[in-house]
């Protein structure tokens, strides 16, 4: 993909109940069901199984794995994929949520990266992510040429990862933010909302966006990357690991 959208969350809340793979996928109907996958499998690199409706991925959701260390038995969920060939062409994944043998949460990841394509209201579908998962964090962006480069192809930013699984941090603005947990409270409502930019509260924490369309990075990316570095000075130093 030239360009792509990258809609990233992670999350401390429980993943593994079925109710939750319902959502997700009553989430990628959405927009006249362009998202719904066409494939499902426990590894994004490999596929074999048919998408059919919801019951054909309830049987694949969080199967529980048993592992035994020391003589200590922990459950481990296996991970969700999915993917789509025809328009629009994407794959996403789900990490379950999980305790380690130390008994800390370890985050939950959910992410998704599809061809760009003006006929899926991307902002819905990842508002609705933000209300099923509860985000620490949560990033929908649209990467184009200008962030392309092949010197960044794998970092945090453009893969759309926090990082740590336990220490999440922030890499950079996407089009649209969530701040959930602690990251909420660096965010101060009225001050960026007195700059011009979106801020809804949401499930208890904070979406901001730096544009009205998403598409705004596509037709004038020198007028997004102002107005997103304007948006990151109303932010303390160094919360952003990207702070240009």
């Amino acid at each position: 993909m030239k360009s792509y959208i990258q809609m990233s969350i992670r999350t401390k809340n429980e993943t593994a109940d079925w109710a939750i793979g319902e959502k997700l996928v009553e989430s990628l109907s959405l927009s006249g069901g362009r998202l719904l996958p066409e494939q499902i499998s426990h590894n994004a690199d490999k596929f074999s199984n048919n998408f059919i409706d919801s019951s054909s991925i309830r049987d694949c959701w969080a199967a529980e794995e048993i592992f035994d260390v020391n003589g200590v038995q922990s459950v481990l969920y296996r991970d969700f994929a999915w993917r789509r060939r025809r328009s629009v062409k994407s794959i996403g994944s789900v990490v379950h949520t999980f305790r380690n043998l130390r008994g800390q949460v370890v985050p939950g990841s959910i992410s998704l990266r599809a061809s760009y394509s003006d006929e899926v209201d991307w902002m819905v579908v990842f508002r609705r992510w933000c209300e099923i998962f509860e985000p620490q964090l949560g990033m929908l962006h649209l990467f184009t040429a200008p962030e392309l480069h092949p010197d960044n192809l794998n970092d945090s930013f453009q893969i759309g990862s926090f990082n740590s699984a336990l220490s999440p941090e922030v890499p950079n603005i996407g089009w649209s933010m969530f701040y959930g947990d602690d990251f909420s409270r660096e965010v101060d409502d009225e001050r960026i909302k007195s700059m011009g930019f979106s801020v809804e509260s949401l499930m208890g924490g904070s979406l901001v966006t730096v544009t009205k369309e998403i598409g705004d990075i596509v037709a004038d990316f020198s007028l997004f990357d102002r107005r997103r570095a304007e948006l990151k000075r109303l932010f303390r130093n160094g919360f952003f690991l990207v702070d240009c």
